[in-house]
């Protein structure tokens, strides 16, 4: 059985989602059913930054890990300057390193083009890496650098949320 790793990059999509359609609310069900159609043995994880006093993020998170996603999370980190820290792409990309021998292919759920250097080292290594990216805002050397680009937005059913 073909072994899967999904990566998600929640704060890419979420804030991409929002920039085209005015809001950022995705269907993660409807994300794990997409990902679970082709019968692969596949692990489903979410990485995201989250604001501690934020409770709807927290609840958010909570519900990520209940419907089967392993979740990575930090809390974000207010600069003094006022801005804010939020990033997690070393701990995706660590994470991505740390299971690609254990994968035959690796799903990165995300549109930036910060991990272009990290799909080709993967590429490198014999993985098939697949990239569901947002509509329009998906970065053109990682949709190039990848083996198969699937529209995030195109996924039946992946903007029907409450």
């Amino acid at each position: 059985m073909k072994r899967v790793g999904v990566f998600v990059d929640v704060q890419n999509i979420y804030l991409t989602t929002k920039t085209i359609y005015g809001r950022g609310k995705l269907n993660f069900h409807r994300l794990r059913d997409f990902l679970l159609e082709n019968g692969a043995l596949v692990t489903l994880t979410a990485f995201m930054s989250y604001d501690p006093d934020n409770e709807g993020q927290y609840s958010f998170l909570s519900a990520l890990g209940l419907i089967g996603y392993r979740v990575i999370s930090k809390p974000l980190r207010k600069l003094p300057d006022g801005s804010i820290k939020a990033n997690m792409d070393l701990e995706m990309a660590i994470e991505i390193l740390s299971q690609a021998t254990h994968l035959d292919e690796i799903v990165l759920v995300s549109g930036d083009g910060d991990f272009k250097a990290l799909v080709d080292y993967l590429c490198s290594m014999g993985k098939v890496v697949k990239v569901i990216g947002p509509d329009r805002l998906t970065s053109p050397e990682l949709i190039q650098a990848c083996h198969q680009f699937v529209n995030l937005h195109k996924i039946e059913g992946i903007l029907d949320v409450e």
